[in-house]
């Protein structure tokens, strides 16, 4: 992928957080991103198109209750694991057809896979994060990393 593309993702993952999750999410430079949790979780799904790859993002517990607790319109304490995860695969996907949208428009067809959310500790989203065009977000103190792979 090119820098456009993550330039573009970045853009559209603010857009989103604004948008769905009533969160402000502030791009980071490389010497001040944040530190990759020691606990995390991570979510990705695929599509396939005129474009194929995996759209991830890993973050904290933390931000994805409270991201659904915005979305829910309760406390961060009032929502489960379960809920957390939920909002954000719901997030991860409407930021994926976002994007792809923004690339390619209207015309071409994708198919999307279910967004998935697994636990990460800090090693496995090193692996996952080497090599790939990424970027991070401080998102209300919470970190939001978000990866492009194949």
């Amino acid at each position: 992928m090119s820098t456009d593309n993550i330039t573009t993702l970045g853009e559209v993952t603010v857009e989103i957080l604004e948008r769905f999750a009533f969160m402000l999410g502030d791009p980071t430079e490389e010497k001040t991103a944040p530190a990759l949790p020691a606990a995390a979780w991570m979510a990705t799904m695929q599509f396939i198109g005129p474009r194929r790859g995996t759209l991830g993002l890993a973050t904290t517990a933390a931000f994805a209750h409270s991201m659904a607790a915005n979305l829910f319109g309760r406390e961060p304490g009032e929502v489960n694991d379960e809920e957390a995860a939920d909002a954000l695969k719901e997030f991860l996907n409407v930021t994926c057809g976002d994007y792809l949208h923004e690339l390619e428009g209207n015309e071409p067809i994708y198919d999307l896979s279910a967004p998935v959310v697994v636990p990460a500790d800090r090693a496995a989203l090193q692996a996952r994060l080497a090599g790939r065009p990424q970027f991070a977000l401080n998102v209300e103190g919470q970190p939001l990393f978000v990866f492009l792979g194949d």
